[in-house]
């Protein structure tokens, strides 16, 4: 069985679930999911986890995402991008004429560290167990409570006319069309997304993501991330073949809790990922493991 996470290249217009499916015709994997998911117009990297890995997405400790963001300043769309028809204001050619890269720049900085966001209508974010859009294209707008997120970096690129370019590194859950029309919204403009690619995920980092069309069921090995790997930033503990099976019958070990943290990756002698164990006092316990 293929455990572990594939960094796909989505393309535009091509929604995450189709990606998804194309994925697993084409390698033949049957149990997968996407961590993370992308809009249609929306390009880059799109995890997808397969196998045993899906059991332990939950315990990726961090998952802040980077985007290069392009958007048209000076006009709007119901749904914040380009899936609807959007609206010019001429009004305010002359405002995005007069817009300094020092007022961008200082604009920008505003928006670092805690940043409380409201959901979009058109967005997945469910208000009585439906997802909000279902609501939108209704006309129906409700009321949505503020969401915090999180602004690590915020850095300008380029405006070149009406296209402002800018990369954002953010806290799982932002929506970058509502960061979009909050900072614009500080120059008494519109605004609308244009393009949006995704190129980091944490902790998949240090890898490249993959063309469809280079994967298939003879080459997975070599673009396959471990569980091991999806969990680095957890400390790893080393077990014997004897605690492991100890664990394996839901028997607690005696261990030194070395790092005094909660929660540990499981390897044996040979570096092989077994699953998630806590401590609690000075004994190892199973949390969750993999199938044996």
């Amino acid at each position: 069985m293929n455990n572990g996470v594939y960094l796909i290249d989505k393309k535009k217009f091509i929604t995450s679930s189709k990606t998804l499916a194309i994925f697993k015709n084409k390698t033949k994997i049957k149990k997968a999911g996407i961590f993370g998911i992308l809009d249609p117009l929306a390009t880059g990297i799109l995890p997808i986890v397969v196998g045993e890995a899906t059991k332990f997405i939950s315990y990726i400790p961090n998952n802040n995402k980077t985007y290069e963001v392009k958007c048209k300043l000076g006009v709007f769309s119901q749904c914040g991008d380009y899936e609807t028809e959007p609206v010019t204001f001429e009004n305010e050619i002359e405002i995005i004429n007069n817009l300094s890269i020092e007022v961008i720049k200082s604009t920008l900085k505003k928006f670092l560290g805690k940043y409380p966001q409201m959901p979009p209508m058109y967005s997945a974010s469910k208000h009585k167990g439906k997802p909000l859009y279902t609501y939108a294209r209704k006309n129906i707008t409700v009321k949505r409570e503020l969401k915090e997120r999180y602004i690590y970096d915020l850095k300008f690129i380029s405006l070149e006319e009406d296209v402002l370019t800018f990369k954002v590194t953010c806290s799982p859950g932002t929506y970058i069309r509502t960061l979009i029309q909050d900072i614009s919204r500080l120059w008494n403009l519109h605004s609308c997304l244009f393009e949006l690619n995704r190129c980091e995920v944490e902790p998949f980092e240090k890898y490249s993501p993959i063309d469809l069309n280079d994967i298939n069921k003879d080459n997975l090995d070599k673009y396959n991330i471990s569980i091991s790997d999806m969990l680095k930033n957890i400390p790893c503990i080393n077990c014997n073949s004897r605690e492991i099976d100890k664990l394996y019958k839901g028997i607690g070990i005696e261990r030194q809790n070395s790092a005094n943290v909660t929660i540990y990756r499981l390897t044996d002698d040979e570096n092989i990922f077994h699953g998630i164990g806590y401590f609690k006092e000075n004994v190892l316990y199973p949390k969750r493991l993999m199938k044996k």
